[in-house]
């Protein structure tokens, strides 16, 4: 029987892919490729080394945020700048869903710092802050100094979570400018209003479609003149049930309805 060196070259990966499972997890944001050495960021080098107290000569898994994963071996264990020889490239295991954008007003402190780490887990690509009529002047000013914080939760919740790829988190901006930039596809408002549940509408979609589009608002909700600005743009508006959720909590909710759904018709458009 002839060689197939792709066929095989495919059976390595997904043998590494196994062997490699309960690997310590590390993202590296510089150029990695096998037979580079990469060095990782401060908080990742402090995890590796401090946290973890690995060594020289320990094997660990890097990914890169966008979807790619490789085994290594640490070359150095500095808390500053820990690092690590690249040795090979995984096949990834992470089931490709399709894009999923969560629109959010912020939440004071610690309660958006929850929705980031949840959304992340649960499989977001992009995290957008959204400036509504309701959000409050003094935390309009916070939002945009906490977004390296967000970006720093979102990296951790992906490393945590097995996660190969990182969800971008967005600069703030105005609530009509998100809903009149949303790409094709589903589009959801998370409404108090009167609406049609969210798993009815899920499941009155035809196709799992291209893109995902979420919004969730502020305490006290949306306005009525943002709610119809959103449905004139194509935003369906849904019910997440009989209780008055915080921003977070709907968010929460919102995302793995969605995430459920897309996963049992398959994750990407079709």
């Amino acid at each position: 029987m002839p060689f197939d060196g792709a066929l095989s070259a495919r059976r390595m990966n997904r043998a590494m892919s196994d062997e490699s499972t309960d690997l310590p997890r590390f993202l590296a944001t510089g150029p990695c490729a096998v037979g580079r050495t990469v060095t990782l960021a401060p908080q990742q080098s402090r995890h590796l080394a401090v946290v973890l107290r690995l060594g020289r000569g320990d094997r660990v898994r890097l990914f890169t945020g966008d979807g790619r994963e490789f085994t290594g071996r640490i070359e150095k264990a500095d808390a500053e700048g820990a690092r690590v020889a690249v040795e090979g490239e995984l096949e990834s295991m992470e089931q490709p869903l399709a894009p999923l954008i969560l629109g959010f007003a912020p939440a004071p402190a610690q309660r958006s710092d929850v929705l980031i780490e949840k959304a992340a887990e649960l499989g977001a690509s992009r995290l957008q802050p959204v400036l509504c009529e309701r959000t409050q002047g003094d935390r309009v000013r916070r939002i945009a100094a906490r977004r390296d914080r967000w970006e720093r939760k979102a990296q951790e919740a992906a490393r945590q979570s097995g996660r190969a790829a990182v969800p971008e988190v967005g600069e703030p901006v105005p609530f009509d400018a998100f809903v009149r930039d949303a790409p094709e596809g589903l589009r959801i408002i998370a409404t108090t209003a009167a609406s049609e549940p969210v798993w009815r509408v899920l499941a009155q979609q035809k196709k799992a479609p291209g893109t995902v589009t979420l919004a969730v608002g502020p305490a006290g909700g949306f306005t009525r003149r943002e709610q119809e600005a959103a449905v004139g743009r194509g935003f369906m508006p849904v019910s997440l049930g009989p209780s008055t959720l915080r921003v977070e909590t709907a968010a929460i909710c919102l995302l793995a309805a969605v995430v459920l759904w897309l996963d049992g018709r398959g994750g990407a458009a079709g």
